[in-house]
């Protein structure tokens, strides 16, 4: 059963601008170019997750063509990067809505959307060890293993702490996320480029 959040005394003394502060940062390590909530919510982009990051473009422009000695990845490894490199844009929508309800103090969309971040990082680290072993996508494994246990711990956090009207683990799980935010940076770094020889060689193992 989804406990929501009680809009309990105690959570509304909050010191708001030092959750608006944190949340600020937590937009801008997402890359949400204008800080508004998403029309549709996080976790449908979970559930769906077929629409790539803006950086991570899917039409094949970047890096249209692989190299004539290029040795394709496994199979487990390209659905693993695709898969990341998708999941991208729910994070960067995470950060839209919660900056979007922290600016209005609508606890329960701040709930909604650290409980849609905790559930797609959850499933997102379940992918991690998948290109850890291969050298070609080791480097952004190592990206996402420093940013994701964080973000993780900072969503729930923000999520528990807004259930049980804890002010200050409503600050502390945003700070927590803001800061894996922070290194969750080099992942999307890396990511980009691996996503689209991904894309690549899926559309050339299906043909």
């Amino acid at each position: 059963m989804i406990s929501r959040p009680r809009a309990s005394g105690s959570l509304r003394a909050s010191p708001a601008g030092a959750v608006l502060l944190l949340v600020a940062v937590l937009v801008a390590a997402c890359g949400a170019a204008d800080g508004t909530a998403s029309t549709s919510p996080v976790a449908s982009s979970v559930a769906s997750s077929v629409a790539p990051s803006e950086a991570a473009s899917s039409d094949g422009t970047a890096g249209a063509t692989l190299g004539p000695k290029a040795t394709p990845w496994p199979g487990n490894v390209v659905e693993a990067v695709v898969f990341l490199g998708k999941a991208d844009l729910a994070i960067k929508e995470a950060g839209a809505d919660l900056g979007a309800a922290a600016a209005s103090q609508d606890l329960e969309a701040m709930w909604g959307a650290a409980d849609g971040l905790a559930t797609l990082l959850e499933r997102l680290q379940t992918l991690v060890p998948r290109i850890a072993d291969y050298p070609e996508t080791a480097a952004a494994a190592r990206a996402y293993e420093a940013a994701f246990p964080g973000m993780l711990a900072g969503a729930t956090l923000l999520r528990d702490s807004i259930t049980a009207g804890d002010s200050p683990g409503v600050v502390e799980g945003s700070r927590q996320l803001a800061a894996g935010l922070e290194k969750y940076a080099e992942a999307r770094r890396l990511i980009v480029p691996l996503f689209n020889e991904a894309i690549l060689m899926q559309r050339i193992l299906v043909k």
